[in-house]
């Protein structure tokens, strides 16, 4: 009875011990962040880039047969056009040595060259389908969804017989500039070499690109697998919407909007998928990473609703695989990598959650001093270094085990209540199984001792009523023999 009642006495200490100790921390979490913390991971990573093209086109006027499908150029008419055009998108950095991704469109040659040729092209077809049925009208667009529409072949065949002369620069505009005018913000930016850009976007709709600037210690992001997303998974999205502007200086504030994936869709040649999201995206959002909950991405965002489907429905926005971008970094020989303060930061959040606030201090404050500070500021853990303030004026830190048994005793003082009651009682009720044990024992061994006793007594008796008996019979005998002796002797 005494090794039953300390060995469960022990077990439960133990479980309470297990509890007052581990409260929750022996669980393994998922590393999935909040929509805030999320964005203070990313938005360091966000950044503008500008394409800046000047110079002078010498374009065709062309004529179009769709219903043959054919293209001709008007002998001897040309139009000139003085270029000086912006092209603006976003991109994230994939690697702390300055390498950046972002759209081809944003920053190839023949998105300019396109533009340019656009506005004939266009005039072209309309005055071609002007002589079109409607019934031919309806077979020219289902044509034009198929891969080898008419209209790219169009495009290709202006810009193959136009003469351009064209400067250009790419820029990545820095995130502290001061400037409010794109031209003074130009100046001031990182000027950005092409790495590699895929410049047959429109065929194929590997829009990708691989800009690097002179720059180090850039909060560059992990790059996650597309491969394990399904359709309503929550995904955010990081980039420079036009839409979102008001006014110069706010063009340099990355907009972070979130929303699910709707859909995963085939590419042109269904050779890839592309993501579709209700999240919300406008032009200069090309470029942009789209993001999972653990804050790695997964997809860069391409193109949304064409503008003439938007009157017909939502506007969605499309995303291509991370995937095509490590093909185009591996290809050039870069392997990605997160930065300095991505790494920091994980840290400083996880310590910060667990109020292990001298810990999360130190992590935070490695994440801006180990960054480039033009990219890094301290606004972005500001708030938890504030936090913690907060909380070590008011003594809710748990930066040691004192502090962690303080807490667990402040948050689960009811249980502990609960739990001392319980103790008490089953102290008591131990103490007195423990007596009633004794009793018993005490009267078992009484017991047994008065069996002995009786049983010696009984043997005793036994052994008097034999003796007994052999004395009688043996007075029995002697009687008997004193009898015959005196018979004799009268005889």
């Amino acid at each position: 009875m005494g090794y039953f009642f300390s060995r469960h006495l022990s077990a439960f200490l133990l479980s309470l011990i297990v509890f007052v100790f581990f409260p929750g921390n022996a669980l393994v979490q998922a590393e999935i962040f909040s929509e805030e913390a999320l964005a203070r991971l990313a938005q360091p990573a966000i950044v503008r880039v500008v394409q800046h093209v000047t110079g002078t086109a010498k374009i065709p006027k062309i004529k179009v047969d769709i219903r043959r499908g054919l293209v001709a150029v008007v002998p001897g008419s040309f139009m000139t056009v003085k270029v000086d055009e912006y092209l603006m998108g976003s991109g994230f950095i994939v690697h702390p040595d300055g390498y950046i991704a972002t759209n081809a469109h944003v920053v190839s040659r023949k998105t300019i060259e396109q533009m340019l040729v656009s506005e004939g092209a266009i005039s072209a077809f309309y005055q071609s389908a002007l002589l079109l049925s409607d019934d031919e009208m309806e077979e020219f667009l289902r044509a034009e969804e198929e891969e080898n529409g008419f209209a790219p072949k169009v495009l290709n065949f202006i810009i193959a017989q136009s003469e351009f002369d064209l400067t250009r620069t790419v820029t990545v505009l820095r995130p502290t500039t001061i400037q409010k005018n794109v031209k003074d913000s130009l100046a001031d930016g990182f000027p950005a070499t092409i790495v590699s850009v895929h410049d047959d976007f429109l065929e194929d709709e590997k829009d990708v690109a691989i800009v690097h600037i002179e720059e180090k210690r850039l909060p560059a992001l992990s790059l996650g697998e597309e491969t394990e997303k399904s359709v309503g998974e929550k995904v955010f999205i990081f980039g420079f919407p036009a839409t979102a502007e008001r006014g110069q200086q706010s063009s340099l504030e990355a907009t972070f909007t979130q929303g699910v994936i709707g859909a995963i869709k085939q590419s042109i040649k269904k050779d890839f998928h592309i993501f579709q999201t209700d999240a919300k995206v406008s032009e200069g959002s090309s470029g942009g990473p789209l993001l999972d909950e653990k804050g790695s991405v997964f997809g860069i965002v391409s193109f949304q609703t064409a503008e003439l489907e938007r009157s017909q429905g939502d506007n969605f926005a499309f995303a291509l695989p991370i995937g095509l971008v490590r093909t185009m970094l591996f290809d050039a020989h870069i392997s990605p990598v997160s930065g300095a303060y991505e790494q920091y930061f994980k840290k400083g959040l996880d310590a910060f959650t667990k109020k292990h606030c001298t810990d999360a201090k130190k992590y935070f404050h490695s994440a801006i001093d180990e960054s480039n500070p033009y990219f890094v500021s301290e606004r972005f853990v500001a708030e938890y270094i504030k936090q913690c303030a907060e909380w070590e004026e008011k003594g809710l830190t748990l930066d040691t085990m004192f502090d962690t048994l303080k807490n667990d005793y402040r948050s689960y003082k009811p249980f502990f209540y609960v739990m001392s009651v319980a103790l008490v009682l089953f102290c008591v009720m131990g103490g007195a199984l423990a007596v009633l044990f004794r009793e018993v024992r005490r009267e078992e061994g009484e017991i047994s001792a008065l069996e002995i006793r009786v049983q010696n007594d009984e043997e005793r008796l036994w052994i008097y009523q034999q003796e007994k008996t052999l004395s009688r019979e043996k007075v029995q005998k002697t009687v008997g023999q004193s009898e015959k002796i005196s018979r004799k002797k009268i005889i």
